[in-house]
């Protein structure tokens, strides 16, 4: 019988801004969202991808050495070539790379080869207070890995959040929810059309799992990326905060600055950016959105709230 495996793209050590206390963030590979902003875009495709950070390489060759595939090749001038539609993501020239110029994003671990590395970290989760939190993509997308860690964790009384945007299949997922302590879900847009424009999916499916999540009796923080020109107005600020206003277990929301740091991961994997021409949110945009947020949020003992250090707990 084939061991059960999932596709890891990131496993951060001694993370602050993802949970509470100290944690080991695990990234998952896949994602059913194409966000237009996202930070993470090696994330998203479910394949194993090899990035290139052109300053980085020394010109070495060892990368055209290794490619089985014709992906990498030399050329009589001693300059690298690399056709990204050969690539078939085995790792090879990453592997050998003695500078990082290739980094391979996706690889396959079993539940045990996973969890021995966030075991490793368990005396920082006892004194912090933290955990291991699964973030991605989508971690909900593979259910079945997600389920099984999941129950190791709780097993070894590791503390275990989730940072999801809700698009998995609700009864695959199901399960899972039984072992996970703290989930931070994202709300992009609550106008079903636009949500489609920036994300590639209507919100549907999004709002129903939201709902059905929320009965399960996990302290829920619903977040919101307030991205200028597309999801910051007022009315949609409003709109998410009566959606959630009188879900169990959604005690607070957070909202979320739009920010620029992944867009070198674009380059490094030859995707253009589709935000270019997007700045940032001024803090008083944001502070202003807060106080919208509250007049709905308030009067029923929950909160909204802004940190523009980026932190995800009050």
């Amino acid at each position: 019988m084939e061991e059960l495996t999932g596709r890891i793209i990131n496993i951060q050590k001694c993370s602050i801004h993802d949970g509470r206390g100290m944690r080991t963030t695990v990234f998952f590979k896949g994602c059913g969202l194409h966000c237009l902003w996202c930070a993470n875009p090696e994330s998203i495709h479910f394949y194993p991808e090899v990035s290139l950070n052109a300053a980085k390489c020394m010109g070495c060759g060892f990368c055209a050495k290794m490619c089985k595939s014709g992906a990498v090749t030399l050329g009589e001038d001693g300059s690298l070539h690399y056709d990204r539609k050969k690539c078939t993501g085995c790792g090879a020239c990453a592997r050998m790379c003695p500078t990082e110029a290739r980094k391979l994003f996706g690889e396959d671990y079993t539940v045990d080869e996973l969890f021995k590395k966030i075991y490793q970290d368990r005396y920082y989760f006892q004194h912090s207070g933290g955990g291991v939190t699964f973030s991605g993509g989508e971690a909900l997308m593979q259910p079945e890995f997600l389920l099984a860690v999941c129950k190791k964790c709780r097993q070894y009384r590791i503390n275990v959040a989730i940072e999801s945007c809700g698009c998995g299949d609700y009864e695959k997922f199901k399960p899972c929810l039984d072992y996970i302590d703290f989930i931070y879900f994202d709300l992009k847009q609550m106008d079903p059309e636009m949500h489609r424009k920036i994300t590639g999916q209507t919100n549907e499916r999004i709002l129903a799992n939201l709902e059905k999540i929320s009965q399960h009796g996990i302290e829920i923080c619903v977040r919101t990326p307030v991205v200028p020109g597309w999801n910051d107005s007022e009315e949609n600020i409003r709109a998410t905060a009566e959606f959630i206003k009188d879900l169990p277990n959604v005690k607070r929301y957070e909202l979320l600055a739009y920010h620029k740091l992944g867009i070198n991961k674009y380059k490094i994997l030859d995707r253009e950016y589709p935000l270019n021409d997007v700045e940032e949110p001024s803090a008083e945009h944001m502070f202003s959105l807060v106080d919208v947020a509250n007049e709905v949020l308030l009067p029923v003992g929950k909160k909204c709230f802004y940190n523009n250090e980026n932190m995800k707990d009050e």
